[in-house]
């Protein structure tokens, strides 16, 4: 059975067939190179936001130290800053990494976003101590403690 010669419509079809193949291949190319630094990315923003965040609690603890700050303000930024740790590993337990790499990366999160949580803690305790507890100064030290922490997980996860 011959074949019916090409018409202006048929090589139409064609040639869309064709554009739409080739997009969906560019559209899965993309997706995988974005899926590729996908664990790392999501790691290092969380490391970022989770430093803001210690950050902004050493500020308040700094301020209360010195006077500046009451302590209702001051349990305030604390409880904001844990709750932002919190938002952050929950984030990287929902990870599925499929590497060893992947998996080291995301257990050394956790551990760090832990020591995050236990400095922001201590600060706590501190600032709702009034005898016994531990101190201002210790509830900086353990927010120094988890800065560097991030600081080092930032560098692994190639931090932005």
């Amino acid at each position: 059975m011959p074949t019916k010669p090409a018409t202006p419509r048929t090589r139409h079809r064609g040639a869309t067939r064709k554009a739409l193949i080739s997009c969906c291949f560019g559209a899965l190319s993309l997706l995988t190179a974005c899926g590729a630094g996908g664990i790392s990315d999501t790691v290092s923003t969380a490391a970022e936001d989770t430093a803001s965040a210690i950050a902004t609690a050493r500020i308040a603890t700094r301020l209360e130290m010195d006077g500046q700050l009451t302590r209702a303000a001051t349990s305030t930024a604390l409880d904001d800053a844990l709750k932002e740790v919190q938002t952050s590993r929950d984030t990287v337990l929902r990870l599925a990494p499929s590497t060893a790499e992947d998996r080291q990366l995301r257990e050394e999160a956790l551990k760090v976003l832990d020591t995050s949580t236990a400095g922001l803690t201590t600060a706590r305790d501190a600032v709702s101590s009034d005898d016994g507890g531990p101190s201002l100064s210790d509830g900086d030290r353990a927010l120094a403690a988890a800065e560097e922490a991030l600081n080092g997980l930032k560098t692994k996860a190639g931090g932005k």
